[in-house]
């Protein structure tokens, strides 16, 4: 069964209505097919997915090195990626750190140098404490380190300004309550505006369908408004010191 933000049932539950089922209208498929709708329209608006079941795909983010100081000889890169958490390095189908060919393709002297793949013998470590490797990740804030980052810039810099190309897989592991609410409210509001449906019941001292419809779906924006879901980012490598190689900071 697909992982879900919320349940037909849970929708059910909120509308005061019946449990949906293959006997009732709407059909529990169809509430299903709304809740997906209300998912995707979450994800859109927040720049994110919220499950670790339901994870999105990066293919060939550009990004951009900066280097930064360390206590060795040379200096190291960090790039910031523009999704977090990260599950997978990989467009494979098992999320894993040690997945080869799954591109973190790194601009050295005249070419890009795939990390993941294994005929280029790079060590991939998994946490920040592992620092012996050619790089290593911090998976919570969607950052890269590389180590000796400068060495491989020091004849030729980049095309068109692009470091890099990082292919991942990006979601929260568990869905936060707020967005299973909203999600609960968006599906909502698409049940309650179709007057075919009619799951609610009018009645002189109630509020008709429409109105029903627009509150939940004020109410779900609120929800992703007062909690700061949308717009959702992190400070770039460019607000912490520099942006781009020519930038060097501790």
């Amino acid at each position: 069964m697909a992982t879900h933000y919320c349940t037909d049932n849970e929708v059910a539950r909120f509308l005061q209505v019946e449990h949906f089922s293959g006997s009732t209208f709407p059909l529990d498929s169809t509430v299903e097919e709304f809740v997906n709708m209300a998912e995707e329209r979450v994800d859109q608006l927040t720049d994110h997915a919220w499950h670790s079941g339901r994870p999105k795909s990066v293919t060939d983010e550009r990004v951009r090195v900066q280097q930064v100081q360390s206590n060795v000889v040379s200096t190291r890169g960090r790039i910031q990626l523009r999704h977090y958490p990260i599950l997978a390095f990989s467009q494979h189908a098992s999320p894993s750190l040690s997945q080869t060919n799954g591109n973190i393709k790194i601009w050295s002297s005249g070419g890009y140098v795939d990390y993941l793949d294994s005929d280029n013998s790079k060590t991939l470590g998994s946490n920040v404490a592992d620092v012996s490797n050619d790089a290593w990740a911090d998976i919570e804030r969607g950052i890269i380190y590389l180590n000796s980052y400068s060495l491989h810039n020091m004849l030729n810099s980049s095309p068109a300004g692009v470091d890099g190309y990082v292919s991942y897989k990006y979601a929260t592991a568990d869905t936060p309550a707020d967005i299973k609410l909203a999600t609960i409210y968006f599906t909502a509001s698409i049940i309650a505006m179709n007057d075919d449906l009619n799951v609610m019941q009018e009645g002189d001292d109630s509020m008709d369908n429409a109105t029903r419809s627009q509150r939940f779906e004020d109410m779900a924006m609120k929800i992703l408004k007062d909690n700061r879901r949308l717009g959702r980012t992190m400070t770039m490598a460019r607000a912490i010191g520099g942006f781009g190689t020519g930038m060097v900071t501790p």
